[in-house]
């Protein structure tokens, strides 16, 4: 496992560079679309402020890190709401399946929807006539969904190596756009003592564009013949990437007695269409063989933000807590995140294994 360990502290030390090196400018701030795939999954991760890469020992490791996954030995199932800002409601599904000897397989659903807001499309650039005028204004929706499989496998006992292929879809009004993206991860134990790190490249793809009935126009005059149709024609959308993220994460646990441990994680992660963020998370978890308690917490540095003295999404908090019931388990979580200048966003997950 030494070439393992070796590459592994060579992307760190390379991502290292790069975040000390690249100043914390807005240029690439926009650059990528399909933007609810960073919103994050389940109350226990984004309650550490993501910094969970390392971690990943859930079903919602289906999001984070897909190596995550290939430890498991139960079923895990998780479902989780998060009130995101003006009225945006995201859900996360996801559920493994461990497959012994072949490995584990996962699947997972996002949804991001919101309420039907008023269209003011203008008609005529001469005269500003809105469409409809005096009938009241239509109503357009937009809503967007990402659906995924996943396949991880423990290469050695220490190494697992995990990868998601998932259909991404954005729809607006009668636009959408959409393509297939792909997640790869890896999880290592270090064999020191609970030290492990993990890695993942996110959200890899293609470029994706519009297109639909609202970008098609036709040229034309009342004056026509009625049997006369213009020409037709299409404005052409331009084409966007989706935001990539490569993330480097470590973790280690403090135990206490049998009873009390407290997680530790950092993380680092390169993203396509930002500046390089510094994530830190901590959990402190109650442990005996029927009920679990947890407090947690994290913070993350986004030079984005920071520079425009915005502080969103730089805070986070929550608290859990799950029950046995013989070889079954039921948890409850919740998060807090602070968004700054915006609202809060708060989350909550609902965990099953059995």
């Amino acid at each position: 496992m030494r070439k393992y360990t070796a590459l592994m502290l060579a992307a760190a030390l390379a991502l290292g560079a790069t975040a000390a090196w690249a100043a914390p400018e807005f240029s690439k701030v926009g650059f990528s679309g399909m933007q609810f795939l960073k919103i994050g999954a389940g109350a226990r991760g984004t309650a550490m402020a993501g910094a969970f890469t390392a971690v990943a020992d859930d079903a919602t490791a289906l999001y984070w890190n897909p190596a995550g996954i290939a430890r498991l030995r139960t079923i895990d199932a998780a479902f989780c709401h998060t009130n995101w800002l003006v009225d945006i409601n995201n859900e996360y599904i996801a559920c493994v399946f461990p497959g012994g000897m072949l490995g584990n397989f996962g699947i997972s659903a996002s949804f991001l929807s919101m309420g039907d807001m008023q269209r003011t499309t203008i008609d005529d650039i001469t005269t500003l006539a809105r469409e409809d005028e005096g009938e009241g204004l239509p109503t357009f929706s937009s809503s967007d969904v990402a659906l995924g499989l996943t396949y991880a496998r423990s290469l050695t006992n220490k190494f697992s190596l995990g990868v998601t292929a998932k259909y991404v879809r954005e729809k607006i009004a009668e636009m959408s756009a959409g393509g297939l993206a792909f997640d790869v991860g890896t999880h290592y134990l270090t064999g020191f003592k609970t030290l492990r790190i993990g890695m993942a490249i996110v959200n890899y793809s293609g470029e994706a564009g519009f297109s639909g009935p609202d970008l098609e126009r036709e040229i034309g005059d009342t004056s026509w013949p009625s049997n006369y149709t213009g020409s037709q024609w299409e404005i052409k959308s331009q084409s966007f990437p989706m935001p990539l993220q490569f993330k480097i994460g470590m973790a280690y646990d403090f135990k206490y007695g049998s009873d009390h441990v407290l997680t530790t994680s950092g993380e680092l992660v390169h993203p396509n269409d930002g500046s390089e963020k510094v994530l830190v998370g901590l959990e402190y978890a109650w442990k005996n063989p029927i009920v679990s308690l947890a407090l947690r917490g994290g913070y993350k540095y986004d030079p984005d933000w920071y520079e425009s003295k915005g502080g969103a999404d730089n805070m986070s908090a929550g608290m859990g807590v799950s029950r046995r019931f013989g070889a079954s388990k039921i948890s409850v979580d919740y998060a807090y995140t602070n968004m700054g200048y915006l609202e809060n966003v708060h989350r909550f997950s609902l965990g099953l294994g059995f």
